[in-house]
């Protein structure tokens, strides 16, 4: 295919997915795909979360799709996304091991503290009933990706559905868990979110 036809038909997939054509949008992912994944997988040096960067970007690229240039190149924003996105990734998994080696610590000094069990307490209280809000969908994806363990692709195998709508639904929970600590003016402690 020639340059001038390529660009030509990248710019009329871009125009396809901006009036929300998921054809177009699945042509996109299959020519866009291994870059944005090798690219992860080179930040963050593991094919589940390189997976799972590689599903946000284009969950992205969806959600975004009314607000694309019809006439530039796709590959600029995706590439700048992904990297955004992966720093993102990197600096909750930096947070994530402070918050492992504060919790080490902190049992290593003999941490016992009641007052701070009783949070606790309260905390998983207000979080069920947070999460028992959900609507059933959202609540079986969410306990399926925080309580199971499951990548977004091993739930979509498991519930049938496609892994772009288990990030749907995973989006969707944990901003009605955050709403529901917003509207209770809780704080939410423990880095769910």
């Amino acid at each position: 295919m020639h340059l001038n036809e390529k660009k030509y038909h990248e710019l009329k997939l871009i125009s396809l997915l901006k009036n929300g054509s998921e054809y177009a949008f699945q042509l996109i992912y299959d020519h866009y795909r291994n870059r944005v994944y090798k690219q992860a997988q080179t930040y963050l040096k593991s094919p589940s979360l390189a997976q799972e960067a590689l599903q946000d970007v284009f969950l992205k690229l969806w959600f975004s799709r009314e607000n694309l240039h019809s006439d530039t190149s796709l590959e600029p924003w995706l590439m700048t996304v992904t990297k955004n996105h992966l720093l993102n990734q990197l600096k909750t998994i930096a947070h994530e091991w402070i918050k492992v080696a504060d919790e080490k610590l902190l049992e290593g000094i003999g941490y016992n503290d009641v007052e701070s069990d009783l949070k606790l307490k309260e905390y998983k209280s207000h979080f069920n009933k947070a999460v028992d809000r959900l609507s059933e969908k959202q609540r079986e994806v969410f306990l399926l990706a925080r309580e199971g363990g499951l990548s977004y692709q091993q739930i979509a195998e498991k519930l049938n559905i496609s892994p772009l709508t288990v990030k749907t639904h995973m989006a969707r929970a944990l901003a009605a868990i955050k709403s529901y600590f917003k509207e209770s003016k809780l704080v939410c402690v423990f880095g769910f979110f």
